[in-house]
């Protein structure tokens, strides 16, 4: 297994689940369980199965010491830096970024907690540094859910936000990245794009996989220009545009005058520079990327970016109630195939002989005369007897009274469902109390005032 020096690891930790409220009022995002282990695992496993033993991880400040205990219990072996940053401040991605600026020292990877992929991470390394690239994002194919999949809770009709996303045919250059939101009714691309990508594919159903080999000088931009918050919505569309620029020329006239009239603190060819040797080595060299016109390797273009596509049925991002319920239901594909996950705990208490297909934390307590399938039971939850649980997430102190039907449901930390109830299609937040003989069916049930943010 090859181990990476050249690069630092940044696991961006500390979103609040904007999009997943009902399920992170009660618990911080990066851990809610997906096949009962923290969502965060699979990120770090998958790195540290690629030979990667070292990473940052940013947090909240105040989530710092849950999230510690939850991941000393994983057995991981590769060595996490925990940083907090402070919960009162709204950071974006690219402000979470640049707040740890001075602990990157080289060209970084980023990752987002939410991710749930098979990535194959040598080959996006390598494309990243055949190139010498800027930026190499990963891109996911939207994940195909069943026409028969019930997400818990009301019917959402919100469409999600869809992404317009330009890839080179040949190359795998990323040569256009915007939301669809941007635009009114047409889109239009400019000549210069045209002329020198003339073989692209406009996607609109890519996803962005919040997965991006960085260059050491992209973040020393970052950090001179604080204009950017974030980094999918603002920081790669500007570079990734400024792929067709050149950097400016001084006036012959005066240099000295021109220095001082360029904004140098904006102007991002101050730090995207070449050295003499690669220019050297790339007008000397017999390696060409494009067959449309004569031009050096790469159009002499300083700025490169490429996306990396990985194959359909491959990966999601656990940030929406929909995209987390389904990753629970996946048990291939979706999960990396180095990766191995728990079934029934040793330490939990199964009485019953009708479990099937399900992992059980340890501590749970399954009775007996109780059945139990395709689902995910947490810690020290207990099941009574004369129930029936199905194809539900079944989170962390959860407590099923005697004869309940629970059917697709997500069951939130410390609620209690008292005797007698039928849940079906149904979310139930944290510490909420169902009340003994009730009927409820794609709702979710909760106080209203936990998914207010202050």
């Amino acid at each position: 297994m090859t181990k990476y020096t050249e690069f630092q690891v940044v696991v961006l930790a500390g979103g609040k689940g904007s999009r997943m409220t009902e399920l992170t009022a009660g618990k911080t995002k990066c851990l809610l369980p997906i096949h009962n282990v923290p969502m965060i695992w699979y990120s770090l496993k998958s790195l540290e199965n690629a030979g990667f033993t070292e990473a940052i991880v940013i947090v909240i400040e105040n989530t710092k010491k849950e999230i510690t205990a939850a991941l000393d219990k994983l057995n991981l072996n590769i060595k996490l830096e925990l940083v907090g940053i402070p919960e009162s401040e709204d950071l974006g991605t690219a402000d979470a970024v640049r707040y740890i600026h001075d602990k990157i020292h080289k060209d970084f990877i980023v990752v987002s907690c939410d991710l749930i992929a098979d990535v194959n991470i040598p080959e996006v390394l390598n494309l990243y540094r055949r190139n010498k690239a800027s930026i190499t994002a990963v891109m996911l194919p939207l994940p195909k859910i069943p026409s028969t999949f019930v997400v818990p809770g009301p019917k959402n009709k919100q469409k999600p936000e869809t992404d317009l996303i330009g890839i080179d045919n040949k190359t795998n250059r990323l040569v256009f990245l915007a939301s669809a939101s941007d635009f009114e009714e047409d889109l239009y691309i400019s000549q210069k794009l045209l002329q020198k990508h003339t073989n692209f594919t406009m996607h609109s159903k890519l996803l962005d996989a919040h997965f991006y080999v960085i260059s050491k000088w992209v973040l020393d931009f970052l950090v001179h220009n604080k204009s950017f918050g974030t980094l999918k919505g603002e920081l790669f569309p500007y570079i990734v545009k400024k792929q067709l620029s050149r950097p400016p020329k001084p006036s012959v006239d005066d240099k000295n005058a021109s220095v001082v009239k360029m904004d140098l603190k904006d102007d991002i060819y101050r730090f995207a520079v070449e050295s003499k040797l690669d220019t050297l080595i790339r007008k000397m060299s017999a390696f060409n990327d494009h067959d449309s016109d004569l031009d050096n390797a790469y159009h002499d273009d300083i700025i490169r970016c490429y996306a990396y596509m990985i194959p359909n049925n491959c990966g999601l991002r656990a940030n929406t109630v929909q995209m987390y319920r389904f990753a629970n239901s996946m048990t291939s594909g979706f999960i990396p195939s180095n990766v191995s996950l728990p079934a029934i705990s040793p330490l939990s208490t199964v009485k019953s002989t009708q479990i099937s297909n399900c992992n059980v934390d340890e501590g749970a307590l399954i009775d007996e005369k109780t059945s139990v399938k395709d689902s995910h039971i947490g810690p020290a939850s207990i099941i009574e007897p004369k129930t029936r649980v199905s194809n539900s997430v079944i989170m962390g102190n959860v407590i099923i009274k005697e004869r309940c039907v629970i059917q697709n449901c997500i069951l939130c930390n410390g609620c209690i469902v008292e005797e007698g109830c039928e849940l079906k299609d149904c979310l139930v937040g944290t510490q909420h109390v169902v009340r003994e003989g009730s009927n409820h069916s794609r709702e979710v049930l909760t106080e209203s005032d936990r998914f207010m943010e202050i």
